[in-house]
C-alpha cells in the first residue's frame, strides 16, 4: 500500500505542475535518480539571502521533513535555496510540498522544471481524476 501511495504522489504531482514550466519538463523517473532524496515537507521559515560569489540573491527555506518518499534523509530539516531568477521555486511558509532535493554547491535546490509541487496541487489533481471517473 505504501508503494502505491508513493507512486500516486509522484505521478499525480508531475501531472499537476506541467503548466508552470515553459521548458522541457524532467520526468519523475529521471528526477528521482538525480535527487539525493524525495521528501514531503513543511516550510517552516523563509529568509532572504544576498547575492554571493556563486549565487544570485534568493530565499533560503527551512523545510521540516514530514516523510521520506525516496532516498536517505539524515536530518529533520533541510535548507532549500531558491535563486531569484525566472527559474525560482517559490514556497509559502506553513504549506506542505513534495520536494526532489538536489545538492548544489553545499546547498539543496529544487528544479523549477522538475516534479516538486505543493501537496494541495496533488489533492486537486486527485479530486479531478475522481470526478472524471
Amino acid at each position: 500500500m505504501k508503494t502505491l501511495a508513493t507512486i500516486l504522489v509522484l505521478v499525480l504531482g508531475s501531472a499537476a505542475g506541467v503548466a508552470q514550466c515553459t521548458s522541457t519538463r524532467v520526468s519523475a523517473r529521471d528526477e528521482i535518480h538525480n535527487s539525493s532524496a524525495v521528501i514531503v515537507g513543511t516550510v517552516m521559515a523563509a529568509v532572504p539571502l544576498a547575492e554571493s560569489w556563486d549565487f544570485l540573491d534568493g530565499v533560503s527555506y527551512t523545510v521540516r521533513v514530514d516523510s521520506v518518499l525516496h532516498g536517505r534523509v539524515d536530518r529533520a530539516e533541510y535548507h532549500v535555496f531558491s535563486e531569484n531568477t525566472p527559474a525560482a521555486f517559490p514556497m509559502t511558509v506553513g504549506k506542505h510540498y513534495v520536494l526532489y532535493l538536489q545538492p548544489q554547491y553545499d546547498r539543496y535546490e529544487i528544479n523549477y522544471c522538475g516534479n516538486s509541487h505543493q501537496t494541495e496541487e496533488l489533492e486537486a489533481s486527485a479530486k479531478q481524476l475522481a470526478e472524471v471517473r
